[in-house]
């Protein structure tokens, strides 16, 4: 007895959804020590940020985006089913130009306020994993949300230790996404 040609096409069609899904796990899955290795970063970084002078927060960073971007490009070397072939240097080129933004805007609006510089990077790291949450894969939808929903409670309820906050709250964000995502 053979099938119809309606049944081949469904059965295509699930063949294909359940091979789109399990891409997608796998995704997750080779993401998630990455964010949890960034949600260390940011918990370092912002901790330092709360303890130095403004002057010496570049330097801060500058080592610590090192680290990040070098240990990134390992952890995406190993999950090669996530970053395969050109994916790796077109995710970095992505956060390069998310990175260049932030300089940008920074280098022509200036903050006027301490609290604003800190609370920053957390909205548009967190509106980034929405949009990549939108487009590609829904549980970046929801880390983009507690990114930017904690970095607007911190810079609205908690100034005075608002880089505390964002070590916390931030870095933790990303650090338990990592882990969401491990479960997947």
């Amino acid at each position: 007895m053979g099938i119809s040609r309606s049944e081949a096409a469904s059965a295509l069609t699930d063949i294909e959804s359940t091979a789109g899904r399990s891409r997608l796990l796998r995704g997750y899955h080779y993401a998630a020590p990455i964010l949890m290795l960034w949600g260390l970063i940011w918990a370092v970084g912002y901790t330092a940020m709360g303890l130095l002078a403004t002057n010496r927060w570049g330097l801060i960073w500058l080592v610590l985006d090192i680290v990040g971007v070098v240990s990134t490009i390992l952890l995406s070397r190993r999950g090669q089913g996530a970053a395969r072939g050109g994916q790796t240097w077109k995710i970095l080129a992505g956060c390069g130009a998310v990175a260049a933004f932030c300089a940008a805007v920074f280098a022509m609006f200036q903050p006027t306020s301490r609290e604003a510089a800190l609370a920053f990077p957390g909205l548009m790291t967190g509106l980034v994993y929405a949009g990549a949450g939108i487009a590609w894969a829904p549980r970046y939808l929801w880390i983009g949300a507690a990114l930017f929903a904690a970095s607007l409670v911190g810079f609205f309820v908690f100034q005075p230790w608002l880089a505390y906050w964002m070590a916390a709250a931030g870095g933790g964000a990303l650090f338990v996404s990592g882990l969401w995502l491990r479960r997947a």
